[in-house]
């Protein structure tokens, strides 16, 4: 331990006054913040020094002699695969500092000055989107994946060069919220991952959500392939723009390209090796100390789809096409089950409002609430939460959609605010409630520590599951929504085609 103060001391005054780090790849300029230090578009792989192919695995960043300066690192899924293997390192002063890497789930962009002032380094790491990053197949050059691949390659690059930044590599919490929730749960499945990270948090996502894991994989890809001809060569050559425009029009609704049991493929290091519920329920995950939670009215992002014509016109008539894609090839069983979920959801009146209910339920929280006791089941504290509070910011109401809680999303207006600015009143509790939890958990493993003047927030106990509630108010309550979950544990046991993702024992 002596040994590695001494080490962080002396990469401490590696950092000169023109706030320059030195990395394995080479010498990097960070940019002056608000009380850090930003250091932006760090390449942390390379597609074109992997085992080749932008579908697959990269490899080492490049090195270079000069001193890099700052790069923009957005990416979206019109970004070459080079330009989103690229992290930023926002780092406070300090030494031996404690770190929370961020995966990004989408193009989104994050200021981290709310939870940097706390002490943290954070570490936003951007990796390939869409068809680039997930698009699967039994082709060796199509393997699946590949934007997981890039996440567990930014974790090394952190192993190997966060100390250089005055960052500890034995506190590396990882999170992500949504898609990037579903990423960093999916990490935990993979046993190449272990000892890159030594905690989680999933904010609003779980792999076991049908918009983040495909059964469809293999299909889909060979209907991307057929419309360019049914040629990969010509998947490999065409811009990102193209492959993105092709592939929007194979997207099911809110099915969008996910993550896959990837193939075995020599020189191509696999991550999921079979489904995540069947892991889940066989125990095989990498267990650390977890917070996973999700927002009461998650189903809100879904507003704008759900009040088109056509889609309240579809809705009157059959509820079927809004089933997640993997309920609907039972075509059998599909009447009763329409039914249970007509019963549960709709039996009053078929409204907007209960419609958003059934979204949130359907392709969020049912999903969550049986990760979160998977996990529980393991030997680490798991930390649950629901997020409630609808405050001045967040997701903007839908003109004749009430909002009537937290929508998918909201809480991140609170953990990376505009501009990084204190917030005031009641949205100024609330920030400070989540910063101050999320900040206690990566700093201790958990949100509230002995220290701490907040009232505890007990792990979870699978048999009798409660949330802290956070807004305002910081309190354990009971699960709110056991009637839906169970209902949802036994819509997937009797019609779930492969009949494996049933109940807890």
């Amino acid at each position: 331990m002596l040994v590695l103060i001494l080490v962080m001391i002396a990469c401490r005054m590696q950092v000169t006054l023109q706030n320059i780090v030195s990395t394995a790849q080479g010498k990097i300029r960070g940019v002056p913040g608000d009380g850090y230090v930003a250091y932006r578009g760090i390449p942390y792989a390379s597609v074109s020094n992997g085992v080749g192919g932008r579908f697959k695995g990269g490899g080492l960043a490049p090195v270079w002699s000069t001193i890099r300066e700052p790069h923009d690192s957005h990416c979206s899924s019109d970004s070459s695969a080079e330009e989103c293997l690229k992290l930023d390192v926002n780092c406070p002063t300090g030494a031996a500092l404690p770190v929370l890497a961020w995966v990004a789930g989408g193009s989104a962009r994050y200021d981290p000055t709310r939870l940097v002032k706390e002490g943290l380094i954070v570490v936003i790491v951007r990796h390939r989107l869409g068809p680039q990053g997930f698009l699967c197949s039994s082709e060796d050059k199509i393997p699946g994946n590949a934007g997981l691949k890039d996440v567990v390659l930014a974790l090394r690059w952190i192993q190997d060069n966060i100390v250089a930044f005055n960052g500890n590599p034995h506190k590396v919490v990882v999170a992500g919220q949504s898609f990037g929730a579903a990423m960093v749960e999916a990490l935990t499945l993979t046993p190449t991952a272990q000892g890159l990270f030594h905690g989680v948090i999933l904010q609003s996502g779980t792999v076991l959500a049908p918009w983040a894991f495909n059964l469809d994989a293999e299909d889909r890809a060979k209907l991307l392939r057929m419309m360019f001809n049914g040629s990969t060569e010509k998947l490999s050559r065409v811009s990102a723009t193209e492959l993105r425009n092709k592939a929007d029009q194979l997207i099911v609704p809110y099915l969008p390209f996910g993550m896959c049991i990837d193939n075995s493929i020599k020189n191509e290091e696999r991550l999921l090796t079979a489904s995540p519920f069947e892991m889940l329920s066989r125990g095989a995950m990498i267990t650390v100390p977890m917070v996973m939670g999700f927002n009461n009215h998650e189903g809100y992002i879904f507003a704008s789809t759900l009040k088109e014509a056509r889609v309240v016109r579809r809705m009157s008539k059959n509820l079927t096409f809004l089933l997640p894609m993997e309920l609907q090839a039972n075509k059998r069983g599909i009447s009763k089950m329409m039914k249970e979920i007509y019963d549960m959801y709709f039996a009053d009146n078929m409204t907007m409002a209960a419609a958003l209910v059934y979204h949130r339920d359907a392709y969020f929280l049912s999903h969550i609430h049986r990760s979160v006791r998977f996990h529980a089941l393991g030997h680490q504290p798991v930390y649950y939460y629901q997020f409630s509070y609808v405050g001045s910011i967040g997701v903007e109401e839908e003109p004749g959609m009430v909002k009537s809680g937290a929508a998918h999303s909201d809480e991140l207006a609170y953990l990376f605010p505009d501009k990084g600015r204190d917030l005031q009143g009641d949205d100024g509790i609330v920030q400070g409630n989540l910063v101050r939890l999320w900040t206690n958990f990566v700093k201790n493993l958990n949100p509230t520590p002995a220290n701490t003047k907040d009232s505890l927030w007990t792990p979870l106990d699978p048999n009798d599951p409660k949330v802290l509630d956070i807004s305002v108010v910081l309190e354990m309550i009971e699960f709110p929504y056991k009637k839906e979950a169970l209902m949802w544990e036994d819509i997937y046991e009797k019609y779930y085609f492969d009949r494996r993702y049933g109940r807890l024992s």
